[in-house]
């Protein structure tokens, strides 16, 4: 996947590790950016071929990268994303990876397309994954390296405790402890997604079905949960420009 040659500027860029970060982490982010009609674009970095769960049915592990790259596509499209550039980069190894070529090949990206805000991985990394750490480590690296007139609005995705509290109870539902969150005080904004919206978010992230663990099935039968936990998504701003995310989760231009 690659992002058409005339490219829309002035919008949004996500930078992220795998596929589905976009649509489990920044779904709503995204939807409300394109149901606007602003440009709105994504970098992943890998095929996310470690991520085998023996789904969907039938499918076989050296099949995976295929299947994430046809899920990202069919997810893109349900986000109504305008580009998306999917990297080769190895699933999991990108802590070992070259970090100066990703930090330069995301700069030329920002170059080129001249996004008003930048939305990547804290130091954080969500939960502690090498490659969302490294990714955001070099999406700050690439946004510090411009000049300081021309560097767009830095954000990081976050997880509040509201959030944490959401992710430990819904892996309750089928007997699953999760991984250890540990929630950010301060989000600079959050998104409060309405229900049509999270709806919305779901179909993105059912495009992912060889990463739907058994809590995000078991959810359905909750709505209640489901909607404090999807309809939520914490932005912590990096850099303050008037042009950043509003509390609307809108550009500000826009907004």
């Amino acid at each position: 996947m690659q992002e058409n040659v005339d490219a829309q500027k002035g919008g949004l860029l996500l930078v992220l590790a795998h596929p589905d970060d976009e649509s489990m982490g920044a779904g709503g982010l995204i939807l409300r950016h394109t149901r606007n009609a602003i440009a709105t674009y994504l970098i992943c970095a890998t095929y996310g071929e470690a991520g085998w769960q023996g789904k969907p049915r039938g499918a076989k592990k050296e099949d995976l990268p295929e299947i994430r790259a046809k899920e990202l596509e069919e997810a893109a499209a349900a986000l109504a994303l305008t580009g998306v550039d999917l990297w080769d980069y190895p699933d999991g190894g990108v802590a070992s990876a070259d970090h100066p070529e990703i930090t330069h090949r995301i700069g030329e990206h920002i170059a080129r397309l001249q996004p008003r805000a930048v939305v990547g991985w804290g130091p954080d990394g969500g939960y502690g994954h090498p490659d969302h750490i490294w990714m955001g480590a070099c999406t700050d690296a690439a946004i510090a390296a411009m000049p300081e007139g021309e560097r767009p609005a830095l954000y990081h995705l976050a997880v509040d405790q509201q959030l944490a509290d959401f992710y430990k109870e819904a892996m309750r539902l089928t007997g699953s402890n999760g991984f250890e969150l540990q929630p950010q005080d301060g989000a600079d904004v959050i998104i409060e997604l309405d229900v049509d919206e999270v709806m919305m978010k779901l179909r993105a992230i059912d495009c992912h079905q060889s990463q739907l663990e058994d809590w995000r099935l078991a959810i359905r039968e909750h709505p209640h949960l489901m909607q404090r936990g999807y309809g939520r998504e914490p932005y912590i701003a990096m850099s303050s420009k008037a042009s950043g995310l509003t509390e609307t989760g809108l550009l500000g231009e826009f907004a």
